[in-house]
């Protein structure tokens, strides 16, 4: 038995990695949302912390070139982040560089060190997701066939979201594999890591994290799982340190005394300013986002409390089993708290995700060991073969309904391959530069911020870069900092290579085309794209 849970455990893992995996590879692009975080670890692999600490510590002036080399201080984006994130995972591609030196240069592989980076990130979350399997299989889940962790594994690698983001460079990717950790923590009891690790995870990553520490701390009192002087000690040391780990790397690289958090909370809350990117209704992110996130494992979620399909099957139980119910409170509170804020995003919410997968898997955990009529709560037989029949059929709609999720999930990564044209353009415009003949003259190239939100990077420029057949190759940028009306600029002929939303720039021609704009045809089950981003080179006149 144990042979068989170790193997359950490891197959439902290794799909679950499997998937998330397969969505990197499949779309290696990064959108303006997670752009910070992917090109600061850019910055801060290759060019380190060093012009930076210079600047703050008076060896240079903070209007000197050497500070042009970080892309937030030439696009600071609209509310700043932090930097701990990436400070991590540039350190450790630093390493995995150092080690892997005698056989390659990934200095010389942007590209490969663009997944590596995100890879990083995934491998975190992945062990978070175990870590919670493991804690939820011994809370709630009777024997050692490892059911409920399995199934949690398997529920979570059947839906989009999550294996999804789990690697994208998002700050709430970076919170969920804390809050995941959270979770684990609190299924086994360790209150004190849970309330650090979800204190450090508000102060640094995502300040909205503040509402489930509140939903979680007022849970964890009333339950009387702990103290309130304790709670209110463990609670202040954390967020302290937190902001001793934030303030300092984030003030030197900014530039001045910032924590991120700090001002992102006033820009959402006070200022209210996240209004101005559009609103919702109070009700969206139960009617809309939860189910679009979950899928149809959502449907598994009420039945967790109850023993519906024993009492189907003819056990004489209670019909209630509330075991999982102190859990989900917190985390559904924080949702209707969140729903208060106007501007909503699905992304919001992925913190709530893992628990609610995690009631899904008991609902399957339960049918599947009353089907089987294994590791029941008692002995007795069902009273009829119907009974038994009715049962597995409904264990057998429940794995349809993880199945039909994993289908979908599968069109909707096909779909996501075609919303980042901007960094299939940049590959385009690439492998062009890598057909020119050598020259001696500088190239200089323009991408508008169509093409700059939509997957192109630091890492792709650079690889573009080495593949320029020209000593030098200069990209300027477009950004909501500049005048967005590019006409006067690109058609006085500065620039030998335009990537643009446009098709028609004065003096250019189309080389190639990247395609975007996805649209799913349900009759068919293909996914229609239209011309998204153009390559446009300069026409030369050969007179």
């Amino acid at each position: 038995m144990a042979k068989t849970s170790s193997m359950l455990k490891w197959m439902s893992f290794l799909f679950l990695a499997l998937t998330s995996t397969v969505t990197l590879l499949q779309c290696p692009h990064s959108k303006v949302e997670e752009s910070f975080n992917l090109q600061a670890t850019h910055d801060l692999y290759y060019y380190g912390i060093g012009p930076a600490l210079h600047a703050t510590l008076g060896y240079s002036n903070k209007d000197d070139e050497s500070l042009l080399v970080y892309d937030h201080l030439q696009y600071p984006g609209v509310v700043p982040r932090t930097f701990c994130g990436p400070f991590l995972i540039s350190t450790i591609l630093k390493l995995i560089s150092l080690a892997v030196k005698p056989f390659a240069n990934l200095k010389q592989m942007p590209l490969l060190l663009q997944s590596l980076a995100r890879g990083i990130l995934l491998i975190f979350n992945l062990h978070a997701h175990l870590r919670l399997a493991n804690a939820a299989e011994r809370k709630f889940c009777s024997g050692n066939q490892f059911l409920l962790g399995g199934y949690f594994l398997l529920i979570t690698a059947s839906q989009f979201h999550l294996p999804f983001y789990a690697s994208r460079m998002l700050p709430n990717s970076f919170a969920l594999g804390l809050v995941t950790h959270t979770y684990a923590d609190w299924l086994q009891s360790n209150i004190t890591r849970a309330i650090v690790l979800l204190t450090f995870g508000t102060a640094i990553f995502r300040c909205d994290m503040l509402i489930l520490l509140f939903t979680f701390g007022i849970t964890t009192l009333i339950r009387k799982e702990i103290g309130i002087f304790k709670a209110v000690k463990i609670g202040l040391f954390s967020a302290i340190t937190a902001l001793l780990v934030t303030i300092p790397l984030d003030s030197i690289m900014w530039q001045k005394v910032i924590w991120p958090e700090g001002e992102v909370l006033f820009f959402n809350t006070v200022a209210n300013k996240s209004s101005d990117y559009g609103i919702s209704p109070w009700h969206w992110y139960i009617l809309k986002a939860l189910p679009k996130g979950l899928l149809l494992p959502i449907l598994l979620v009420p039945f967790s409390f109850t023993r519906v399909s024993q009492i189907i099957a003819g056990f004489k139980v209670h019909l209630w089993d509330l075991a999982a119910f102190p859990y989900f409170m917190p985390v559904l509170a924080f949702i209707g708290l969140y729903s208060i804020l106007p501007h909503k995003e699905i992304r919001f919410i992925f913190a709530a995700f893992p628990m609610f997968n995690i009631l899904a898997a008991k609902t399957l955990a339960t049918c599947h060991k009353t089907a089987s009529v294994t590791c029941s709560s008692t002995k007795q037989e069902p009273k009829s073969f119907p009974s038994k029949v009715i049962i597995r059929l409904i264990h057998g709609g429940c794995l349809a309904a993880v199945s039909l999720s994993l289908v979908a999930s599968v069109i909707f990564v096909q779909v996501s391959k075609s919303n980042y044209p901007g960094g299939e353009g940049l590959l385009a415009l690439s492998k062009h530069l890598a057909q020119l003949p050598k020259s001696d003259e500088p190239i200089q190239i323009f991408i508008d911020v169509a093409s700059a939100n939509t997957g192109v990077s630091l890492f792709g420029q650079r690889s573009l870069i080495q593949k320029c057949p020209a000593p030098q190759c200069n990209i300027q940028k477009g950004g909501y900092e500049l005048n967005n009306d590019y006409d006067d600029m690109l058609s006085n002929g500065k620039f030998d290579f335009i990537l643009c939303s446009k098709s028609t720039v004065k003096g250019y021609k189309v080389v190639d085309i990247a395609k975007g704009h996805p649209i799913i045809n349900w009759r068919d089950l293909s996914v229609h794209k239209r011309d998204a981003i153009f390559v446009l080179e300069k026409e030369r006149d050969h007179n």
